[in-house]
């Protein structure tokens, strides 16, 4: 069943990519003004390579986690949310680009201020904070339930009745749990640099172009959090999947509760969905990417 998942999985990127390609190569020719071309592209580029890096970090976590047996899948917990922090790093360490303006042109300063939280739409905001609290409450849960295995790792789960005994692994206890939530802070803390970041880069310089500079804020704000969202979807996906797995693997007919049978059902569903979500949220993150001039160029064709 998870070499099902993660070839399902594979493909559903594969297809993502095609969106993004398709989304690139289908995309409006029209551009805005010249002087704010190489800044708004610079910023789609910034954000495609966020994304692109986080991709390419993620497989490389996943081929570790294949090619070290001996740390028993502990790369498959935390690859997604160090793929995340690490796109969105490198997004901060790309030096910004700024309006050029001739020597005798002044430049216009805006006196609204601005912090990390400035530009973050409420609904993406609400949407990471609550995969992150989903995603600890999994942990938690997890961990709580774990049993330990014949080396005293947290990575096992058993139930017990008067006659038998039934114990199935790997379960995502605290052996998997604890590097993850290790993983989410590192990922909440880049998140939080990231957003920083855009918020300290220069305005353009002219009061006129405001509408268009708190435009491409708001775009390289929602890949951020598109991108972390799917991070945390994909971890949370991981992880109640396996759960869910197990649980039902070690479960003794006619003796377990029904509660646990139920549990082992919604860790299931919700696994699997949060997969599927967590595509759809890199997908957007990538399309985000690479319309931010678009958008500029829509807002500047109605002024």
């Amino acid at each position: 069943m998870a070499g099902i998942m993660m070839v399902a999985y594979a493909l559903g990127i594969v297809a993502a990519a095609v969106v993004v390609w398709l989304a690139v190569h289908r995309r409006r020719e029209d551009a805005p003004s010249a002087r704010l071309l190489p800044v708004l592209r610079a910023a789609r580029r910034r954000a495609v390579i966020a994304v692109v890096f986080a991709t390419v970090v993620f497989i490389a976590g996943a081929l570790a986690g294949i090619a070290l047996p001996e740390m028993l899948g502990q790369p498959f917990a935390v690859a997604p949310l160090v793929a995340g922090a690490a796109g969105m790093l490198l997004y901060s360490a790309t030096p910004p680009r700024q309006v050029v303006l001739r020597d005798d042109e002044p430049r216009a300063a805006q006196l609204v201020p601005r912090s990390a939280l400035s530009a973050v739409p409420a609904r993406w905001a609400a949407a990471f904070l609550l995969s992150a609290v989903a995603f600890l409450v999994l942990v938690l849960f997890c961990g709580v339930t774990a049993a330990l295995d014949e080396q005293g790792r947290s990575r096992t789960i058993g139930f017990e009745s008067e006659e038998f005994s039934s114990w199935s692994s790997p379960y995502p206890g605290w052996f998997y749990g604890v590097p993850a939530l290790i993983a989410l802070v590192l990922l909440a803390a880049c998140t939080l640099i990231a957003l920083q970041r855009i918020s300290a880069t220069p305005a353009f310089p002219r009061p006129a172009d405001a509408l268009l500079d708190g435009l491409w804020r708001r775009r390289s704000v929602e890949v951020i959090l598109k991108l972390g969202i799917g991070a945390v979807l994909f971890s949370f996906g991981g992880i109640a999947s396996t759960a869910g797995m197990a649980m039902g693997n070690a479960m003794i007919a006619g003796s377990t509760p029904m509660v646990w049978s139920i549990a082992s059902g919604a860790l299931w569903i919700s696994g699997a969905v949060a997969l599927v979500l967590s595509i759809v949220s890199v997908t957007l993150a990538g399309l985000t990417a690479v319309t931010i001039g678009e958008a500029a160029t829509r807002m500047e064709s109605v002024r």
